[in-house]
């Protein structure tokens, strides 16, 4: 099977905060928050989307006191913000498989496609100042050629045989490291990624990840040959400068060239010998020269997590091998003997328990809806 070379930008995960318009007197601070809160959830069209938020019993950004979320659900979209301190502002955090959710259930829902760029001029109000303070930009790389991979350019890194520079031809990268995995660099950062660091980037196999974590993105990962993913973190003024800027593009075309350029702003590979970006740098500087709507990664979110156990099922829990012993010494029927055995203790003892399991009742509250989307048929067919 041959498969098709393509590189897709896109957005990862997001966090924005909201700020008061004008200072606050403390004691009026949360009449002004729940305010602040009421205009945004109902620019957003979050409660439209997903139903009413409820308060977080767990999932509060780090150093605010108190928040919201939507319970049971697989993905993880939370407000917060602290009762005292207004000067902290109101957090916003989507995760990447909540910013997938979010759109692609708006296109649902509306009929209209969405992104950040829209996302941010349709929260715009004159109760709040919105900016972005966590923005991840990803470049996808299907089935591209074999030299992008994070062992690689590590290894030529390592070397000195490739260089990192920015658009203006300086060698600003100080840092570089890997996750060793069996002897292999697995994921590649390139920068540092202290807290107070405004840009660092990372290459990783998402392929891999995918499959081993069975995440929203499983189906894409088993569907290609290779995937490889870099993934650039925007933080603090940086972030805010992007927001500025995604405030002033009109359509998706100038929203990919806008990706491609951030990234290629910050991180372009060197060949030292011919003194020529590396290959992987030359599909993203096209892309921001030649874009077009297909450049756009929209992935299509899927819970996957069941598909975890029923795998695990398949190859990992010594199922099939025990079936094929008992085939071989027992003969025809003696494989199927033993699952019907094992489906009879499942009625008669695992089922009238199962429902005093707190572990148990509470997966079923979060993935039951997300699950139920799907006929178990055409679920399978992704395993």
């Amino acid at each position: 099977m041959k498969y098709k070379s393509t590189v897709k930008v896109g957005i990862d995960e997001i966090t924005l905060v909201l700020f008061p318009n004008e200072k606050v007197p403390p004691d009026e601070w949360i009449i002004k928050a729940d305010e602040i809160l009421g205009r945004f959830i109902d620019l957003s069209k979050i409660e439209e989307l997903f139903g009413k938020m409820q308060e977080a019993q767990y999932g509060v950004q780090q150093g605010y006191s108190t928040g919201l979320t939507f319970e049971n659900k697989p993905w993880h979209m939370s407000i917060s913000w602290h009762e005292y301190l207004q000067t902290m502002g109101i957090c916003i955090k989507f995760s990447a498989y909540a910013w997938s959710v979010y759109q692609s259930t708006f296109f649902e829902r509306y009929g209209k496609r969405m992104n950040i760029a829209l996302f941010l001029k349709m929260i715009q109000s004159d109760f709040y100042i919105a900016r972005l303070s966590r923005i991840d930009m990803t470049a996808d790389y299907f089935n591209f050629h074999k030299c992008f991979n994070p062992n690689t350019i590590y290894q030529n890194l390592k070397s000195g045989s490739i260089i990192v520079k920015d658009y203006k031809n300086r060698s600003m990268i100080k840092t570089f490291n890997g996750v060793d995995k069996n002897g292999i660099i697995s994921t590649l950062y390139v920068g540092s990624r202290k807290s107070n660091t405004r840009c660092f980037t990372r290459i990783y196999d998402k392929k891999a990840e995918q499959i081993e974590t069975k995440g929203f993105r499983y189906e894409e990962a088993i569907n290609c040959k290779s995937w490889i993913r870099q993934e650039v973190v925007f933080k603090g003024t940086y972030a805010h400068q992007i927001t500025e800027e995604l405030l002033n593009i009109t359509d998706e075309k100038e929203l990919v060239q806008f990706i491609a350029h951030q990234i290629t702003d910050r991180y372009r590979f060197y060949d030292i010998q011919t003194k020529k970006e590396m290959k992987y740098t030359r599909a993203l500087l096209y892309i921001m020269n030649n874009a077009q709507f297909n450049h756009l990664s929209t992935a299509i979110a899927k819970d996957n997590d069941l598909k975890r156990s029923i795998i695990y099922l398949l190859k990992g829990s010594g199922l099939c091998p025990t079936f094929y012993k008992a085939f071989e010494v027992w003969g025809e029927g003696a494989d199927k003997e033993i699952a019907n055995y094992l489906f009879e203790y499942y009625e008669k003892f695992y089922i009238p328990e199962a429902n005093q399991k707190k572990e148990i009742k509470s997966w079923i509250k979060k993935h039951r809806s997300t699950l139920r989307q799907q006929t178990i048929t055409e679920y399978l067919k992704g395993v």
